[in-house]
């Protein structure tokens, strides 16, 4: 994390107070949170009447701040609106430097740091570095029996009644009007399709527009979609060329290119529109249209009769703007769904210079699609071409995600950090590289000590992982003498405790998303001595790291602290786990000893009895001493969701994590930041009413006033003041998503602690409802801030998910409705859907496969309340063999061989007394 400068310039001075308030009694920070029922039964019940979807309307409200990116995976960054327009053209060009910007940055902090004033999709301010501002929409006419002609453009100036409702990847608006027989739904996306990273990393965006006669009496229609050629979108100088749209007719596809011409000569001292920014092209189509078909190269508006128009220019001061539609009849009760495209094709990485520059020695990098396409008329072609897969895929893994049990609002909060990938946060280099700021523009490098957090992409779409781990963390990053990884890639080669263990434990969780040991036998050696380097840093070997240890905080803090030895030892159980593959037995002991000895000197060092803390040598650095940290176990979080045996022992992590619910969470988050002013710091998540996990806070009333050492007073000039003492009483995303998620997995079935977490969750999805911002952009040090992918580690803990790919094992345990579970599940090769029913009788669970395959041996099942001693499998309807044995209330099945589950099979298990 770093500040950016934009973010302080309303700064004032103020003294800073020294009281020290106890916490625990704070009014803001009350130990009964007073929780409202319903909500509380909302947490964990699906349907129930609190149970909140994304979901906005003309008459509920909420549609002004939508902003759901729509485009694939590393493609830029493209809006879809509440009323179904798309906005926020950040597709052009790639942005390389952390620059000022004028104006407001979409739904980033304002306001000196108060974000509760987000940008609307319809009059927000841009600026170069947002993208340009495009016309694009669809406009339906409808002529009846006696010819009466009506038009109407949709979106909320030509509809009444608008609706929308996301379900990341897919947005759906509804267009309505009292007055008209005709109802509208869009369905717009990028093709998604989890462990498929190529075929949803395409440049497009699908819109399907469903049309129904609601009236008593035929109808006759024209739907016509038009977009602007904003090709070369920063250049408006007539003498450096123009634009130009073409119309390409070709069986079920018919597309409109958007491209620019050059001039012959630039004008002097200035280069060519080829090498400028946005240089490319950009196109509309309609799919499977083969009559009725009409479309203009050039409308200044759109306009019906269509023109059909080949081609047409225009000079670059001039807008060009074409149009594509399409004529049907329906009948009464009649629907026809007419299907576009948005396609684009800039993937030149113009502005060599900056942190994309830094890349391989001798790399000239683009965004991945450069060679998989020639323009966006071939983008067009390839997803016309393979539309049934595409589109198929993407609407089942829709489908399998919310076909669940679990509430909505847990489904939605789980996935939609997942479009941090594809907005301008998140890019692919066509030499394989994924790369990533930590926020859209904030902070370089793909940095170890944010990307850690995040957990969604490795079960998504483990390839873009490795590839991290192999390009970029064992590779350009990596020492080869010390085994230090460069905690921002190639841009900084510096160690961050966190990142480097944070990258260990990402490396066994990679290696547990792999079918085999592929993965783990090429980067074992630059793994073993990344852990080595961690080991120096301990050189008593007690598992405690005492030193000076630089983290995400952006400070190095020195003495015994739970956080980060509990992460040192999460990487030595990492490192353990890992050489027991390699056959590297002396290496697993050393590992497992010192993790073993850190299991009891963490405890001994710094817990309290009720929660860990920080023993600073000193106070001359910043620090939390006896405060609660929203991190302090965060190793034990870590260890739980990727299968490796305990850092910390379970009581006290519990105790630590009800210590969190009790101390650091509170209905008054803003309140809170605005009164503890002996940290205050810069930045507000939270507005006036609502609730967060705070970062730290002090329950015994000693430490605050020495946190921040050396602070007398706030001052204008953020580089001299000690910024990172402020992020103790901010509420982010990916901190509390790792600690809700850690709380559900360390729960009990039904228990407190995992209505604590999911609260906690729940929180953060109260915050981002769409009538207060944008639902779909969680914001940190930046939009779409990658560290909040931590929140599908919340789903993992609500289904007790366990997987190991290479060793054929997956495991189930929810903590919620254990009677009647669904959930979805991804693993190696295949995702689907894990179902169980549970009575007193018997327990019937099933994994039914969607997609892929699924190679397993061994399942573990958690039949609450039975002593199981019989289990019947089936593959199919066809019985399998297998054994069940009861461990510490799991029933673990091993099958008698490994079996492959292919696409669309069930295996079943019934298991009884």
């Amino acid at each position: 994390m770093k500040y950016n400068s934009m973010m302080v310039t309303m700064l004032c001075v103020a003294k800073i107070t020294t009281s020290g308030v106890l916490a625990a009694t704070d009014p803001l920070i009350p130990e009964n949170k007073q929780l409202d029922p319903g909500w509380v039964d909302s947490l964990t019940l699906r349907g129930h009447p609190q149970d909140a979807a994304i979901r906005a309307s003309t008459k509920e409200g909420g549609l002004d701040y939508i902003g759901m990116p729509v485009g694939g995976i590393g493609c830029g960054q493209l809006y879809l609106s509440g009323d179904g327009q798309l906005w926020l053209w950040d597709i052009f060009k790639s942005n390389y430097t952390r620059e000022s910007v004028k104006g407001l940055k979409l739904s980033i902090m304002t306001m000196g740091g108060h974000y509760s004033v987000p940008v609307k999709s319809e009059g927000g301010i841009y600026s170069d570095r947002n993208g340009a501002e495009v016309d694009q929409g669809f406009v339906l006419q409808v002529t009846t029996a006696d010819g009466k002609v009506e038009t109407r453009p949709l979106n909320r100036h030509g509809f009444s009644s608008v609706s929308f409702e996301g379900e990341y990847p897919i947005g759906r608006v509804t267009y309505e009007d009292a007055a008209s027989p005709v109802t509208v739904e869009l369905e717009a996306f990028s093709p998604f399709i989890p462990l498929n990273a190529k075929d949803s990393a395409i440049p497009a965006t699908i819109m399907a527009l469903t049309v129904e006669n609601r009236g008593k009496e035929p109808l006759q229609f024209s739907l016509q979609g038009y977009l602007q050629n904003a090709v070369n979108p920063y250049d408006h100088d007539p003498k450096l060329g123009s634009r130009k749209n073409t119309l390409i007719q070709q069986d079920g596809l018919v597309t409109l290119l958007s491209t620019s011409i050059p001039a012959d000569t630039a004008p002097e001292g200035q280069t060519g529109l080829e090498q400028r920014h946005g240089w490319g092209s950009m196109a509309l189509s309609l799919l499977g249209a083969k009559e009725g078909l009409g479309g203009s190269a050039e409308a200044a508006v759109p306009a019906f009769p269509f023109k059909n128009n080949s081609t047409s220019t225009m000079a670059l001061d001039k807008k060009l703007i074409g149009s594509l539609g399409q004529q049907f009849a329906l009948e009464p009760g009649e629907r026809k769904t007419i299907t576009f495209l948005v396609s684009w094709y800039f993937p030149l990485h113009q502005e060599r210079g900056g942190f994309l520059n830094k890349m391989t020695e001798g790399d000239t990098v683009n965004r991945h699609y450069k060679p998989w396409f020639t323009d966006a008329a071939d983008v067009a072609a390839y997803v016309r071409r393979d539309f049934d897969r595409l589109a198929g895929g993407t609407r089942l893994w829709n489908k399998t995600w919310y076909d669940s049990t679990l509430p909505v609002w847990l489904l939605d909060r789980a996935i939609i950090p997942v479009n941090t990938l594809a907005t301008q946060t998140f890019f692919w280099f066509d030499n394989g590289r994924p790369w990533g700021w930590e926020g859209v523009d904030s902070c370089e490098g793909t940095c170890t000590h944010v990307w850690s957090y995040a957990q969604a992409m490795s079960r998504l779409f483990p390839e873009l992982e490795r590839r991290l781990r192999e390009i970029t963390d064992y590779g350009i990053a990596f020492d080869e003498t010390t085994g230090l990884i460069g905690y921002r890639g190639d841009h900084i080669k510096k160690v961050a405790i966190d990142g480097q263990a944070g990258t260990i434990i990402r490396t066994w969780r990679e290696h547990t998303m792999s079918p085999n040991n592929e993965f783990l036998e090429r980067v074992w050696p630059q793994t073993k001595k990344a852990i080595e380097f961690l080991i120096s840093q301990d050189p008593d070997q007690d598992g405690v790291l005492e030193g000076s240890q630089a983290h995400t905080l952006d400070a190095s803090w020195s003495g015994p602290m739970g956080w980060l030895s509990s992460v040192y030892c999460g990487a030595l159980r990492a490192g353990e786990q890992m050489a027991l593959v390699m056959g590297d037995d002396a290496f697993a002991y050393t590992c497992g000893r010192i993790a073993d000895s850190g299991y009891e000197a963490i405890v001994e060092k710094v817990y309290n009895g009720e929660y860990f803390i920080h023993r600073p040598p000193n106070k001359k650095q910043i620090n939390t001493s006896d405060g609660s940290h929203i991190d302090q176990v965060l190793g034990q979080s870590w260890a739980v969701q990727t299968g490796l045996p305990r850092v910390l022992p379970k009581e006290e992590t519990v105790s630590a994590l009800n210590a969190l619910w009790k101390y650091n969470v509170s209905p008054e988050a803003e309140g809170y930041a605005v009164k503890h002013t002996a940290i205050k710091g810069h930045r507000v998540y939270a507005a006036k009413g609502e609730a967060g996990m705070l970062m730290t806070t002090w329950p015994t009333g000693k430490g605050a006033e020495t946190a921040v050492p050396g602070m007398s007073e706030r001052v204008e000039d953020f580089e001299t003041w000690l910024g990172p003492g402020g992020y103790f009483d901010e509420c982010m995303t990916g901190f509390e998503y790792q600690a809700a998620a850690h709380m559900v997995y360390e729960g009990e079935p039904g228990s407190e602690l995992v209505k604590y977490g999911l609260a906690v969750a729940r929180n953060i999805h109260d915050r981002y409802a769409p009538e207060k911002r944008n639902p779909f952009n969680e914001i940190e040090c930046g939009d779409h801030y990658a560290r909040a992918m931590a929140g599908y580690g919340v789903l993992l803990g609500t289904c007790g998910f366990e997987y190991n790919g290479p060793q054929g094992e997956i495991g189930f345990a929810p903590r919620i409705t254990l009677e009647n579970f669904r959930a979805p599940f991804t693993a190696a090769e295949g995702w689907g859907t894990f179902s169980q029913r549970l009575d007193k009788k018997e327990m019937d669970a099933r994994i039914a496969l969607k997609h892929g395959a699924l190679e397993v041996q061994t399942v573990r099942l958690h039949p609450e309340g039975l002593e199981v001693k019989t289990v019947h499998v089936t593959l199919g309807g066809e019985p399998v063999s297998a054994t069940v044995n009861m461990h510490k209330g799991t029933a673990v099945i091993e099958l008698e061989s490994p079996i492959r589950i292919l696409e669309q099979q069930e295996l079943r298990f019934v298991l009884a007394p």
